[in-house]
């Protein structure tokens, strides 16, 4: 089975996709800009296979002017 594609996602949701087809996430890996990190949920803004599963680096949502979360779905 082919590993399913989780980028955009939010790392609760990404990791359910990725449990349900059986794929192990071998890391998790967190990015952002320098300084202070934002503080909103955790999206997946990448994703490589390794030996031993899937490696995902994460970043934190920033709010939009609205103040809502930025949804990419």
């Amino acid at each position: 089975m082919k590993t399913p594609l989780v980028i955009a996602r939010e790392l609760s949701e990404a990791s359910r996709v990725l449990a349900e087809a059986e794929v192990a996430v071998a890391a998790t890996r967190r990015t952002g800009p320098p300084g202070e990190a934002p503080s909103g949920p955790l999206r997946v803004v990448r994703q490589g296979e390794t030996a031993e599963g899937v490696e995902l680096v994460v970043a934190a949502s920033v709010a939009l002017s609205g103040g809502e979360d930025n949804d990419c779905s």
